[in-house]
């Protein structure tokens, strides 16, 4: 039910994304690859890992790879523990910075 609640709330943020900010392919495709390979040490198929891993690859814009983080750090959490999932994704984070409005950033990664 989360995950699903998840990919709905990922699709309604794609709706209302400003289409007039840009992203280069080239940098959607760089987080796009950070993320799955964050997921390829992952050895639980039962717990999602396809079906985040399919939304990854299809995520269409910057906006919709933003909300499919919190599906990553739930893999990441179930893989390790929660503050080696919390570390792993920062550096993801971090990449989006200057893509995603500033009040979307953690505020752990603010200026």
């Amino acid at each position: 039910m989360i995950r699903k609640l998840t990919r709905f709330v990922s699709s309604f943020a794609a709706l209302l994304s400003d289409p007039s900010v840009s992203v280069p392919e080239s940098r959607i495709r760089e987080i796009r690859n950070a993320m799955l390979a964050a997921l390829s040490g992952n050895t639980d198929l039962e717990n999602g890992l396809p079906g985040v891993w399919i939304n990854i690859d299809r995520a269409s814009d910057i906006q919709a790879l933003w909300y499919l983080r919190t599906d990553l750090l739930s893999l990441l959490a179930d893989e390790y523990n929660e503050q080696e999932a919390r570390a792993r994704l920062a550096t993801i984070t971090e990449m989006f910075r200057g893509l995603v409005p500033d009040n979307q950033m953690p505020r752990a990664f603010k200026k």
